[in-house]
């Protein structure tokens, strides 16, 4: 993996980050720059996390790396080809994504965002890591279509985001014990999924679609049914990958 750091490096040195602020990625959020001038304050402590991450990255071993590269044979090139911008100036809450620019594909992480507490000792960015490079493997056998339905958009939301929620959720997938507290957020998920997916109202799809995969973590519904699905499943998620995403949601909601 290839690290750009230049912004980062330019912030720690106290140097003038406005000439950053119509830079591509600030400008992938809608129509104008989300760039934020970053507080001064936190350098020291952006300083010694970008030692941090920047040691984990060189020596990054993908979660659970046997059953990621047992489903994602391209795992290991995708990563070794990869970029990783190390930022600061994105707002809450653009943590880790991943972004594309001139047909290429960008993971950014944006140091400030991933708060003084990613200095504790059992912090480490692999997880992460592995998450999104997860998500460009499965992007690479299953590319989304430019304009998805409705249906089709939450399908894909919850085979996309299952799998790489579900392959780094435990250091160790197969020591996962499905027990009362996951039966219980399963069921709320697929609820909502249910829910969802009779949804005829547009205006009300919209408000689902964002939900799928976006704010408190068990509330996104997609993502957690999809991953708590596979986590059910563990000793078939190579079959459940090769069957695709298009009915996923139909299999989630037959359990």
């Amino acid at each position: 993996m290839t690290i750009d750091s230049r912004i980062l490096t330019d912030y720690i040195e106290g140097k003038d980050l406005n000439q950053y602020k119509d830079y591509w990625i600030y400008n992938c959020f809608g129509n104008q720059s989300v760039f934020e001038i970053p507080d001064s304050k936190n350098r020291e402590w952006v300083a010694k996390l970008y030692e941090k991450i920047r040691n984990q990255i060189e020596n990054f071993i993908p979660s659970n790396k046997d059953a990621v590269r047992r489903l994602f044979p391209q795992f290991d090139r995708i990563a070794d080809n990869y970029t990783i911008l190390l930022v600061v100036g994105l707002p809450d809450p653009y943590d880790a994504m991943v972004l594309e620019h001139n047909g290429k594909s960008y993971m950014v992480f944006d140091l400030i965002q991933f708060q003084e507490d990613s200095l504790n000792e059992d912090y480490s960015c692999h997880r992460v890591l592995t998450h999104e490079l997860i998500h460009l493997c499965l992007m690479e056998d299953y590319p989304a279509a430019y304009e998805m339905s409705y249906v089709e958009d939450l399908n894909y939301t919850a085979f996309n985001e299952g799998f790489a929620h579900a392959l780094t959720y435990v250091e160790n997938i197969y020591d996962f014990v499905f027990d009362g507290f996951f039966e219980e957020k399963f069921k709320m998920a697929k609820n909502t999924l249910r829910a969802a997916l009779a949804e005829t109202d547009i205006q009300k799809q919209k408000i689902y679609s964002r939900m799928a995969d976006t704010g408190e973590y068990w509330d996104k519904f997609a993502s957690i049914a999809g991953k708590l699905y596979l986590l059910q499943h563990i000793d078939d998620m190579e079959c459940i990958y090769q069957e695709g995403w298009h009915d996923f949601t139909a299999r989630i909601l037959d359990e």
